[in-house]
Parts: structure tokens; C-alpha cells; sequence
């Protein structure tokens, strides 16, 4: 059967209430000394992705040029990514993490998980996991079920369905 309307509303709101309950987990992990929280954020998606045009990286962050500029900018003055000419278009650079960069994101990321941790003390386990698992599987379908292969599907209620993050490096 079909996922309902009022289901749909339902989720649609409790996955903008923990966006904003996470924004704030992230707010206490951030260390004043540190990237911010903006910045811990591209820093992710460099260690996640690995050294990558700074084109893909701005799609993938769904920001601009101009945005992500900035945020490469700070992040190369503290000595956290580094840059290089990209080989084969050298109009183009690389971007990557720096050993600081790793660890600075690796002490980032091991407190804001210690302060989730803490606040879902009286979790089991196990209800953790499930939690984890039905948020990744919600996330793998919203990523993936706008458009494959370049087939578009039709959204009610909407002109133009949303490209995946792996479309958007495409382009």
C-alpha cells in the first residue's frame, strides 16, 4: 500500500524537526577555536568523497561557486584542505583534506557523536540502530528516487523533480 498524505506531511515534519534538533547537537560540538559548523560540513564531504574539483564538491553541498569559495578559502588559511591545479583542466583545482583537516574533523565528529550519545542515554542499542537504519534507508531513497539514469519522474505538486547529488556532480 502506498505511503498516505498525512503520512507524508507527518514525516515531512519530523525530518525537519531533527534537522533542527541535529543543527543543535552540532551547535555544542562546534569548538570555538575550530572550523564552523558551515565549514565542519564541506570538511565531511571532503573526507567522505576524497580529493574532488571543487565543481563536484559545490553540487554535492547544493551551494554555489561563490559559497563554496569562501568556505575553501578559511578552510586553506587554517590549514585544513589544501588545493591543487587539477591535472588534465587547468582551469580547474583539487581539493582535499589536509592530516590537520583529518583530525581536526575527526575530534569534530567523535564529540558531536559523544554528546548524541549522552542525550540518548536511556536509548537501548538496539532502538539506536533501527533509528540509524530507517533514517539511512529514508535518505538513500530521497537521494535516488527524484531521477535515474536521466528519466525523469513526475511529482505531484511540483514542475521539476530534484536531481540526486551524483547527477548534479554530472553536470
Amino acid at each position: 500500500m502506498p505511503v498516505q498524505q498525512a503520512t507524508a506531511e507527518d514525516l515531512t515534519r519530523k525530518v525537519f524537526a531533527l534537522q533542527r534538533a541535529l543543527r543543535c547537537v552540532t551547535q555544542l560540538s562546534a569548538d570555538s577555536g575550530g572550523p564552523g559548523v558551515a565549514s565542519q560540513g564541506v570538511m565531511r564531504m571532503i573526507a567522505e568523497d576524497g580529493e574532488l574539483r571543487a565543481t563536484e564538491l559545490a553540487a554535492k553541498l547544493g551551494i554555489g561557486p561563490a559559497g563554496l569559495s569562501r568556505h575553501v578559502a578559511e578552510l586553506e588559511e587554517l590549514g585544513y584542505v589544501r588545493r591543487r591545479p587539477h591535472p588534465q583542466d587547468r582551469r580547474a583545482y583539487l581539493i582535499s583534506l589536509s592530516e590537520l583537516g583529518e583530525t581536526v574533523l575527526a575530534q569534530a565528529l567523535a564529540h558531536r557523536a559523544a554528546i548524541l550519545q549522552q542525550t540518548l542515554s536511556d536509548w537501548t542499542e538496539e532502538q539506536a540502530q533501527t533509528a540509524s537504519n530507517s533514517i539511512g534507508a529514508l535518505s538513500d531513497t530521497l537521494f535516488s528516487s527524484f531521477r535515474t539514469a536521466g528519466t525523469s519522474r513526475s511529482t505531484p505538486g511540483a514542475s521539476d523533480s530534484m536531481p540526486t547529488p551524483q547527477e548534479q556532480t554530472a553536470k
